[in-house]
C-alpha cells in the first residue's frame, strides 16, 4: 500500500521536527500512527500543514528533510506568515489555498493508493475527493464545539464547511472519545459516506515509578484529588477550584488537590485558592511527563474530568486502565455528549455529576468518597476491570487502523469507479 498522510503540524510534532528529530508528545493518534507505517512494509509519504503562525517553526516556506528518528523523509507546508494580523480571519482562507496547491503536488508526485487528511485539513481532503479517483480518508479526532455549531450556523463560510463535510470520502474514521461523533456523522456527512467509530487505544504500565520531586509534592494522609487538564478555556479549570473548595469548607484537613498540567488558567485558580486561604491544599506540578501522569492515576485516590466536549478522552482511557476511582459529568443525549461514555463506563463504576459545571455536585461527590475508602476501592476495581476487557492497547488500535486503510487501498486500486459502492456495502454489514 502506497499511503500519504495529511494532517496538521501539531504543537506536540512541531518543536521536534524543528530540531530535525522525532520526539513526538501529545496526539497519540497521529504520531502512533507515523510511527507504525514507518517501521512497516508499506510506503507512506508524510505531509505536516503548519496551521499556527505564532510559533518558532523556523522555515517560511515549504520545505521537505530528514529526521532523525523517522526511516521517511518528511514535508512541512507553510502557513501565511506574509499577511499581516489586522487581515484577521483571511488569514485561514489565505492559508488554505496557499497549502491547496501543493497537497496537489504532492499527490501528483507520489500516487498513493489512498491519501489519509486529518480533521483540521478537511477543505484539502473535500477538494482531494472530489478531484482525483484515489480514494480519501479523513480522520476526525473528536467533534469540538464549533463543529457541532457549523451544521446550523448561517453565512458563506459555514455552508462551504458542511459541503466539505459531504464529500465523497471513501471512510471517515471518528474517534469514540465522547464527544457525540457518531450522532454529528449521521447529520453532518453524506448519507452514503462509508464510517466507523474507533475508541483510542492506552497503554499503563502497572505500578508505574513516580518521580521522587512528585512524590515529595504529594501529602501522604489526605485523599488526594487529582485532575490532569491544559490549564485553558473549557476544561473545567474553575469548576474544578469551586468544587474543590466548598468540600474542603466541610473538611478542611482532609483533603488535597494535585493538578497536572499547565496554561493560562493556572494564575486564576491560583489567585482563587489564595483568595480562600487554601494555597497550601493542592499542588501544581504544570507539564508532567506522560508516564508520570500514568503514575500520578495510580497514586492518587480520587481523578476528576470536567471536559465539556466528552470524557472518553486518551488521558481518561489511561485513568480507566489504571483503576482510577473517577468522577466525570453526566451525558448530554441532546447532542450525543457522552452517550458513548455511558456505555463503557456505568454508574457503578464512575461516579457522575450533573455537568461539568456542576461545582456543588463535585464538591459532594469529593465529600462521599473521600469519606469511604471501600467505595473508591469498589469503583476503581470495577472501572480497571471493564477498561481491561474495552480499551485496547495502542498496538490493536493502530494496527485495527491500518487493516481498514489497506482494505480501502485494496478496492481502490482493483476498481476505482466501484470503491465507494463496495466500502459502503462493506460498512453496511460490519454496522
Amino acid at each position: 500500500m502506497r499511503i500519504q498522510l495529511v494532517v496538521r503540524l501539531y504543537s506536540g510534532l512541531e518543536s521536534g521536527l524543528a530540531e530535525r528529530r522525532w520526539r513526538p508528545h501529545g496526539v497519540p493518534t497521529v504520531y502512533h500512527l507515523i510511527e507504525a507505517l514507518d517501521r512497516g512494509d508499506h510506503d507512506a509519504s508524510f505531509v505536516f500543514t503548519r496551521k499556527d503562525v505564532e510559533t518558532a517553526w523556523p522555515h517560511e516556506s515549504h520545505v521537505t528533510f530528514a529526521v532523525d528518528g523517522l526511516r521517511r523523509p518528511v514535508t512541512v507546508l507553510a502557513a501565511n506568515d506574509g499577511l499581516p494580523r489586522w487581515c484577521g480571519r483571511a488569514r485561514g482562507y489565505v492559508r488554505e489555498l496557499r497549502q491547496a496547491w501543493p497537497v496537489w503536488r504532492l499527490h501528483r508526485a507520489y500516487r498513493p493508493d489512498v491519501i489519509y487528511f486529518d480533521r483540521v485539513n478537511v477543505y484539502q481532503a473535500a477538494l482531494a475527493a472530489h478531484l482525483t479517483r484515489t480514494p480519501v480518508v479523513w480522520r476526525v479526532m473528536g467533534v469540538p464545539p464549533p463543529m457541532h455549531e457549523v451544521l446550523d450556523a448561517r453565512g458563506p463560510v459555514a455552508s462551504i464547511t458542511r459541503r466539505a463535510y459531504r464529500a465523497p470520502f471513501a471512510k471517515v474514521i471518528c474517534s469514540r472519545d465522547g464527544s457525540g461523533g457518531e450522532a454529528w456523522m449521521a447529520r453532518a456527512l453524506a448519507p452514503t459516506t462509508p464510517r466507523v467509530m474507533m475508541l483510542n487505544g492506552a497503554d499503563v504500565e502497572p505500578n508505574a515509578t513516580l518521580d521522587a520531586t512528585i512524590e515529595a509534592a504529594l501529602p501522604q494522609d489526605r485523599t488526594k484529588v487529582l485532575f490532569v487538564a491544559r490549564l485553558v478555556e473549557n476544561k473545567g479549570c474553575m469548576a474544578f477550584i469551586d468544587g474543590f473548595l466548598r468540600a474542603l469548607e466541610q473538611d478542611p484537613l482532609g483533603l488535597h488537590a494535585v493538578i497536572a498540567g499547565d496554561g493560562p488558567y493556572r494564575a486564576p485558580m491560583r489567585a482563587a485558592l489564595a483568595e480562600r486561604g487554601a494555597l497550601d491544599r493542592v499542588s501544581f506540578l504544570g507539564q508532567v511527563p506522560h508516564d508520570q501522569v500514568v503514575a500520578l492515576q495510580q497514586r492518587c485516590d480520587i481523578y476528576v474530568s470536567l471536559n465539556p466536549m466528552g470524557n472518553l478522552t486518551n488521558a481518561n482511557l489511561e485513568a480507566m486502565k489504571a483503576g482510577a476511582c473517577m468522577v466525570i459529568p453526566a451525558s448530554r443525549p441532546e447532542c450525543g455528549i457522552d452517550t458513548d461514555t455511558d456505555e463503557l463506563a456505568p454508574e457503578n463504576a464512575v461516579m457522575r455529576i450533573a455537568s461539568a459545571d456542576d461545582a456543588e455536585g463535585l464538591s459532594r461527590s469529593l465529600l462521599a468518597l473521600h469519606r469511604d475508602p471501600a467505595e473508591r476501592r469498589r469503583r476503581s476495581e470495577a472501572i480497571a476491570a471493564l477498561a481491561r476487557r474495552l480499551v485496547p492497547s495502542w498496538k490493536e488500535r493502530i494496527d485495527r487502523e491500518i487493516i481498514l486503510l489497506e482494505e480501502i487501498a485494496a478496492v481502490g486500486r482493483r476498481n476505482p469507479a466501484c470503491a465507494a459502492d463496495e466500502l459502503q456495502q462493506r460498512a453496511s454489514l460490519n454496522r
